[in-house]
């Protein structure tokens, strides 16, 4: 997937626009999760970026990931059946569609929850940063599964 090299000049200046020190591991964990919609786990990123050849520990990559959250260029999705969390990058206003059996996870982008977002700062005052909308059902390949039973 790193084939893109423009892909990891982005990824390089988001880092950098938001006054985060750019280093390989990080570019790549960004350009990994700015290209992807498998909504990949710690593990899932700590595999990917060892098997592009990348010096890396686990816990660089959950230090990585605190760091993308806390300056709002990630979200954490809801965890998967084992509990383990998982990771968007914030390019587009989007949603997430979650299956309840299989843990696939859609994207659908709409950015229309952003009027509820205003909505509750005009109402409370607050100063919003981000918000979630997670939709959980079942998916149509595991619709057919149970159908088929």
């Amino acid at each position: 997937m790193l084939r893109d090299q423009e892909v990891l000049l982005a990824a390089a200046d988001s880092l950098k626009k938001n006054g985060i020190k750019n280093t390989p591991q990080r570019q790549v964990i960004l350009a990994y999760l700015m290209t992807g919609r498998k909504h990949p786990s710690v593990e899932m990123i700590y595999e990917y970026v060892c098997q592009n050849g990348f010096s890396v520990s686990l816990a660089t990559v959950y230090n990585t990931l605190e760091l993308l959250l806390k300056h709002k260029l990630i979200v954490e999705v809801a965890p998967d059946n084992s509990g383990h969390m998982r990771y968007d990058y914030l390019g587009t206003p989007h949603y997430h569609v979650i299956c309840v059996n299989c843990d696939k996870i859609i994207d659908v982008e709409n950015g229309a929850y952003r009027d509820l977002e205003n909505d509750a700062a005009q109402v409370t005052g607050y100063h919003v940063y981000n918000s979630k909308y997670e939709v959980y059902g079942l998916c149509p390949e595991c619709q057919q599964h149970y159908q088929a039973k």
